[in-house]
């Protein structure tokens, strides 16, 4: 901050040449002459001092015979002064301090913290509907009503801090995880059946009453479990019946079919290593490319665009990048007969596995690969185990409401 002090005013450097040095330099610390940088040369002296003090030497020199020479001007004034015919620079100045004045009561940069479930880009488009958006003027924004707007939207969003510093419009919100656990309502009872056909092959019965039992088949819709209770007396006689919700664990096997054919033949490209590059730069939906035309047949494109961004959310239609052609030649392949096989069985490897990734069970696989006619065809059959119950609502019939006779009447 000194040293700033010093160049804001301005400062000289100079060279002293006196037959006592000593009382020169007294006579300016008894005038409170502030100097620095003070170094020997030979028989002189060199120090740095303010306009202001170089002025109050003549008196001190004419009592010590100092000759007093003036080996550099530096500061703001001789700065300017320097540079008076330089116009366009001054202006240059002058219109940078009036655009960062004129910039610094817009809003630049929006940035979202703390959101999870809505994407940032979610909520700046719904602050755009709300003409909230970037270059918006920060005396035209209110952060209480832009909170209460964000709550109102988004329900799961429980609570929004919107703040400004500087060109930023800052918006912190915190979102309640538990709003996208939503309860089903469940029926008063309902009975369970079975969504393949099959073979049971293990069922364990939580509530309800089971009508099919381990080892027995079943089609499709049919019940497993009824969601009723038969209440009986004494003598095993039905006296009412009681609703539940039928619930069980059911494992029912079935057959899957499984098809699945190629050709011996395939097309691959080829790429020769020619290739064609050259530069883009696109301005909203005007491009220029600078990429010379080939008479290529069959060529892939390869484009690599990067967008010019200002801020971390306000980007502009700009993009800049290269463009690349690389030329290649279809041709026709074999399989050889390792090469097929390996191919059909890393398919059907890859619908097992997207099977049991469902949580299915492979109890059997009986598919079969072979080679004909320049086919490779895999078919046949895999035995699956997989939960198979599904819950239906039961309707409840009415009871009819019992009457109280008075014994008066």
């Amino acid at each position: 901050m000194q040293d700033w002090k010093y160049y804001r005013k301005g400062y000289v450097r100079i060279q002293v040449q006196a037959d006592s040095p000593e009382r020169f330099l007294n006579l300016c610390a008894y005038h409170k002459i502030r100097v620095w940088n003070l170094l020997q040369n030979h028989n002189s002296y060199e120090m740095n001092l303010t306009v202001k003090d170089f002025y109050k030497l003549k008196n001190i020199c004419r009592k010590t015979h100092t000759r007093v020479k003036i080996t550099g001007k530096y500061g703001l004034p001789f700065f300017f002064y320097r540079s008076k015919k330089r116009k366009a620079f001054f202006i240059g100045i002058c219109l940078s301090l009036f655009l960062v004045a004129a910039l610094s009561r817009h809003i630049w940069n929006i940035h979202v913290e703390g959101n999870v479930h809505n994407s940032t880009q979610t909520i700046l488009r719904y602050l755009e509907e709300l003409q909230i958006e970037h270059g918006v003027l920060k005396k035209d924004l209110d952060c209480a009503w832009i909170a209460q707007k964000l709550r109102a939207e988004f329900p799961d969003i429980t609570w929004v801090s919107a703040r400004i510093s500087g060109s930023r419009l800052i918006l912190e919100i915190q979102e309640n995880d538990n709003i996208y656990e939503k309860k089903q309502q469940k029926p008063s009872a309902c009975d369970l059946i079975s969504t393949k056909t099959g073979q049971i092959v293990s069922m364990i019965t939580r509530t309800g009453t089971p009508v099919k039992k381990t080892g027995e088949t079943c089609v499709k819709g049919e019940v497993l479990v009824r969601g009723t209770l038969d209440i009986q007396n004494d003598s095993k006689e039905i006296i009412r019946q009681e609703y539940t919700l039928a619930d069980a664990d059911v494992l029912v096997e079935y057959p899957l079919q499984y098809y699945h054919a190629f050709s011996m033949k395939y097309e691959k490209p080829v790429y020769t290593g020619k290739e064609n590059k050259g530069y883009l730069l696109q301005l909203g939906n005007y491009c220029l490319n600078t990429k010379k035309n080939v008479s290529w047949q069959e060529f892939d494109t390869v484009t690599d665009l990067k967008q010019v961004r200002l801020t971390e959310n306000f980007r502009l239609p700009i993009y800049y990048g290269t463009s690349t052609d690389c030329a290649y030649e279809t041709r026709i392949f074999t399989y050889s007969e390792q090469e097929a096989k390996e191919r059909a069985t890393l398919h059907l490897n890859t619908v097992l596995q997207s099977l049991t990734e469902k949580g299915v069970q492979i109890s059997a696989n009986h598919v079969k690969i072979g080679i004909q006619n320049g086919i490779c065809t895999a078919k046949g059959t895999v035995s699956v185990i997989e939960e198979a119950g599904q819950q239906i609502p039961v309707q409840i019939p009415e009871q009819p409401t019992e009457r109280n006779t008075d014994l008066n009447e």
